[in-house]
């Protein structure tokens, strides 16, 4: 019996300790609040069909983001199934573009994800098609 809690008390112990480090962890800025993204389509009005996704993207201290990686998906939130991904073409000065065709209309979540060096950003957009 005096054994039994004496493993409690030790684990008791250690838990409480535990759990104090635990909060002394200081939580690391999130990167998707130091690049800022900006979905437009064309026609800027999109519609079942193809359209062309228009993504300008800023670093953190506001100036076009040039040389990244940007991979672009979309899908139908209503239709599983029914997705579409791609790499969206640099068209110069933060500015990224890529056709999308759209087979339905409906509500469609559009995920962009940046890459440079040692950047990853995810950012989901909702788009409606009427």
């Amino acid at each position: 019996m005096f054994t039994l809690r004496k493993w409690i008390t030790t684990i008791f112990i250690l838990s409480i300790l535990l759990s104090g480090c635990a909060s002394l962890a200081t939580p690391a800025k999130p990167q998707a609040e130091t690049v800022n993204i900006t979905l437009n389509t064309n026609p800027k009005t999109p519609l079942v069909g193809n359209n062309e996704i228009i993504l300008e993207i800023q670093d953190p201290n506001g100036q076009p983001l040039t040389g990244a990686k940007v991979d672009v998906s979309a899908d139908h939130t209503d239709m599983s199934g029914m997705i579409m991904n791609g790499l969206a073409t640099e068209q110069g000065r933060g500015q990224y573009a890529i056709t999308a065709d759209f087979s339905m209309s409906g509500t469609w979540k559009i995920t962009v994800t940046v890459q440079k060096d040692d950047l990853e950003i995810k950012r989901d957009f909702q788009m409606i098609i009427p």
